[in-house]
C-alpha cells in the first residue's frame, strides 16, 4: 500500500478536491483513473479498475477548463485584444507558482499546480531563453537546416503573442481589483525590462500550446479560440498505437456551439476496440505527426522501431523547404510575386513528402504552391503586366482550386486530412493536449485534424 501511493502524483487528491467544489463527482465509485509515475515518462494516467469498451472515464466540469469563456471576465476588453492562446498564457503568466510552491491563482491555483514547473529540456527554451549555455548552444548547431527553421517558427509565434500580451498588460489600466496587486509588479518590471517576466512568460506559452485540446465555444467550428486546458487529462502520455481514449462530443455540439456560456462537460472514455485491464496505462494520440514536428512543438521524438518501419506504420515526413525556396528565388522578380501571393493565401511554407497514410503523398501545401510554380512557362521571370488586377484574382483562384476538390473527395474519405496543415475547420478529435511528461516537465503536441 505504501509503494502504490508513492506513486500517486502529490498532488492528486488536492486537484481532485478542487473539482469537486466545481460539481464533479470524485468519488472511489466515479473515478477510474488516477495520476501515478509513469517508468520513463515522468507521469500518466493509470486504470483503477476494468473498464469495457468506450466506457466513460471522467466528465470534467465546464467551469473547470481554462479557456476564454472562463477567463475573460476576468481581464478588461479580452476577447478584443487577444486570442485564446494569449489568455490563457497571460493568466498561467501572472499565477507561476514560485518553486515549489503553489499557484497563488485563487481561482485556478489547484490546477496550475499539477502542470510542469519548468521546460528546460525544450529546444524553445534552448532558443528563445536569451540563456544559451555551451551545451544548449551545441545542440541548436546540430539540427539539420529544416528542424532549425520550424523551430524558429514556433520561436517566432511565441515572441508575437509576448510582444501582444506585453502590450495588453500595459495598456490596461482597469483591471479587476482582485487582479490589481498581480498585475502592478509585473508592469514596473516590464518598465525595467527584468528578463524574469519573459521566462515566465516562455514557462505559460509553453505550457498552453503543449496543451490545448480542440473545445467547441464559438458559434463558428472552426474558430481558433475553441481550444481548452482540461485538469486531469494533462497527465496522458501520447501513443502512436490505435488503442487510446478520446474526447466524447456532446451529439449538439457537433452541429452548433454550446447553449452554456461556458460550455458542455468535457467527458473521456476508454479506448474504443479494447478492454481496459486495472493499472493499465491510457494514452492519448496526437494524430499522424513527424518527429519534426513533435521535436520543435513538444521538446521530444517518438521511437521508430524496426518492426513499425517494416509495417509501414511509422509516421515520416520529408521537408522540401529549402528546396522550394531556392526554385522561387530563381524565378527573380515572378518568383517574389508568387512567394506574396501563397503568403497571403496562407500556403507559404512548410512543403511537405508524407509516408501516412499510404500511399506516400505531397502536402496539398506543397502541391498548391508547385500548382502555381508551374503555372508559368519555365524560363519566365518577370510579373504579368496586369498582375495587380485581373490576373491576381485568377491565381487566388487556382490556389485554392485543388483544395476544393480535395474536400469534395473528403466528404467520402475525411480523414485525408488528419495530418495535412492547411486552412481548415477542426473535427471533434483532439487539438491538443497529449503531452509526454518526465522529471523535467511535460512534453505534449497541438494539432488539427479533420475539417
Amino acid at each position: 500500500m505504501t509503494d502504490a501511493l508513492q506513486q500517486v502524483h502529490p498532488d492528486w487528491q488536492t486537484l481532485l478536491d478542487w473539482l469537486a467544489t466545481h460539481g464533479m463527482d470524485t468519488s472511489s465509485a466515479a473515478i477510474s483513473i488516477q495520476a501515478r509515475t509513469s517508468p520513463g515518462a515522468g507521469y500518466g494516467l493509470f486504470a483503477l479498475r476494468n473498464c469495457d469498451p468506450a466506457t466513460q472515464l471522467l466528465s470534467v466540469p465546464a467551469s473547470a477548463l481554462l479557456n476564454m469563456a472562463t477567463l475573460s471576465n476576468l481581464y478588461p476588453r479580452a476577447r478584443q485584444h487577444l486570442t485564446a492562446i494569449q489568455l490563457m498564457s497571460l493568466h498561467l503568466f501572472l499565477y507561476r507558482p514560485n518553486g515549489s510552491q503553489p499557484s497563488s491563482d485563487p481561482i485556478f491555483g489547484p490546477y496550475i499546480s499539477t502542470l510542469p514547473r519548468d521546460f528546460e529540456s525544450h529546444p524553445l527554451t534552448w532558443l528563445c531563453s536569451g540563456k544559451l549555455e555551451n551545451t544548449s548552444s551545441l545542440l541548436l548547431s546540430y539540427l539539420p537546416p529544416s528542424i532549425a527553421l520550424a523551430l524558429q517558427e514556433v520561436c517566432n509565434r511565441y515572441r508575437s503573442d509576448w510582444a501582444i500580451v506585453k502590450q495588453y498588460i500595459q495598456q490596461q489600466s482597469n483591471f479587476l481589483p482582485s487582479l490589481c496587486e498581480i498585475v502592478r509588479p509585473v508592469i514596473r518590471a516590464l518598465q525595467l525590462k527584468a528578463t524574469q517576466c519573459e521566462e515566465d512568460f516562455l514557462w505559460a506559452w509553453l505550457n498552453v500550446n503543449t496543451r490545448c485540446l480542440y473545445y467547441r465555444l464559438t458559434q463558428l467550428a472552426s474558430d481558433k479560440d475553441n481550444v481548452t486546458m482540461c485538469p486531469v487529462i494533462d497527465f496522458a502520455n501520447h501513443t502512436n498505437h490505435s488503442n487510446h481514449m478520446s474526447p466524447q462530443e456532446p451529439v449538439a455540439g457537433r452541429t452548433k456551439a454550446p447553449s452554456k456560456s461556458l460550455g458542455l462537460n468535457f467527458e473521456f472514455i476508454s479506448p474504443s476496440s479494447t478492454v481496459t485491464k486495472q493499472d493499465d496505462e491510457l494514452f492519448l494520440k496526437y494524430g499522424a505527426h513527424s518527429n519534426q514536428i513533435l521535436f520543435v512543438e513538444y521538446g521530444f521524438v517518438s521511437e521508430i522501431s524496426a518492426e513499425l518501419l517494416l509495417r509501414g506504420d511509422a509516421i515520416g515526413q520529408i521537408a522540401l523547404q529549402s528546396e522550394l525556396l531556392d526554385l522561387f528565388e530563381s524565378r527573380g522578380k515572378l518568383g517574389a510575386w508568387m512567394k506574396d501571393i501563397l503568403r497571403t493565401e496562407g500556403y507559404w511554407g512548410d512543403w511537405t513528402l508524407h509516408c501516412q497514410p499510404p500511399p506516400a503523398h505531397p502536402s496539398f501545401r506543397l502541391i498548391t504552391a508547385l500548382r502555381l510554380y508551374h503555372h508559368f512557362p519555365i524560363k519566365e521571370m518577370t510579373v504579368p503586366p496586369n498582375a495587380a488586377s485581373a490576373e491576381r484574382g485568377g491565381m487566388e483562384e487556382l490556389i485554392t482550386s485543388y483544395l476544393q476538390e480535395a474536400r469534395k473527395r473528403c466528404e467520402v474519405r475525411p480523414l485525408i486530412f488528419e495530418e495535412e496543415n492547411v486552412p481548415q475547420q477542426p473535427n471533434l478529435d483532439l487539438i491538443g493536449q497529449t503531452k509526454y511528461h518526465d522529471a523535467l516537465g511535460g512534453r505534449i503536441v497541438s494539432f488539427y485534424s479533420g475539417f
